[in-house]
């Protein structure tokens, strides 16, 4: 990944690790398709790594990057934690799955897959390190319309409509267990910050708006629009 991604990607990772009620949003819907001993691919600065390790205490948790120096802080952040372990992992370098000490029972990776040039390639490395009826859940970047310098700064090689996804999954074993959309209202903002503004930072005070907005959201994009619009895709992954 390039150097803009290492210093605006740190920067928009601690702007959303402090939208707390956010990041609980995500977390819960993504939380329910995991369970036993679990890999956090692309943990970044640890936002996702913190919540699995408060909710799976009885698991086995390897929370990983790409980055060394993301590595090494969490190793720093999790260094009591004696149930995690933290290790470097590129899903395009094979190498690095010998990292990977214990069965893999289901894995989570958030805003990781667009980074990867070969993603069927990284989907079909993950089914072999699963165990039989492991899950792998992905939540992606959705809308081809909304690519935009945001997704260039931030090193993402492409955003993924449902068909797309539909199409490269079937490259692999996987089967789906479930796929929807999910955080409607940043359509809004993305489009406006990165197709018209041109920026590549996310704004600390829209974010701290949206924050402030999650609960009434929540409640709309489940009930009013049943996850069938979206900033993100949440895709659910099997092994059969």
């Amino acid at each position: 990944m390039t150097d803009i991604y290492s210093r605006d990607g740190n920067q928009n990772l601690k702007t959303i690790e402090n939208a707390d009620k956010f990041t609980d949003w995500m977390y819960s819907e993504v939380k329910p398709y995991l369970c036993k001993n679990i890999l956090e691919v692309g943990s970044g600065i640890g936002t996702y790594s913190e919540k699995l390790a408060r909710d799976f205490k009885d698991s086995k948790i390897t929370v990983s990057d790409i980055d060394t120096k993301y590595v090494n802080n969490l190793k720093t952040r999790f260094r009591n934690n004696k149930n995690i372990s933290c290790i470097k992992l590129n899903l395009e370098n094979r190498s690095d799955f010998k990292n990977i000490k214990h069965k893999v029972d289901s894995a989570i990776a958030l805003n990781v897959i667009e980074h990867i040039e070969d993603d069927v390639g990284a989907l079909n490395k993950m089914y072999a390190l699963l165990e039989k009826n492991g899950r792998f859940v992905v939540l992606v970047p959705a809308h081809k319309f909304l690519y935009n310098c945001l997704d260039e700064s931030l090193g993402h090689h492409r955003r993924y409509t449902k068909e797309e996804m539909i199409q490269k999954v079937s490259m692999t074993k996987f089967k789906i267990n479930k796929i929807f959309y999910f955080n409607f209202i940043s359509i809004f903002g993305w489009y406006l910050n990165g197709n018209i503004l041109k920026k590549t930072i996310i704004n600390k005070n829209k974010m701290k708006f949206l924050n402030a907005l999650v609960p009434g959201l929540k409640f709309f994009e489940k009930k009013i629009l049943r996850n069938k619009i979206g900033l993100s895709l949440v895709v659910v992954l099997e092994k059969q």
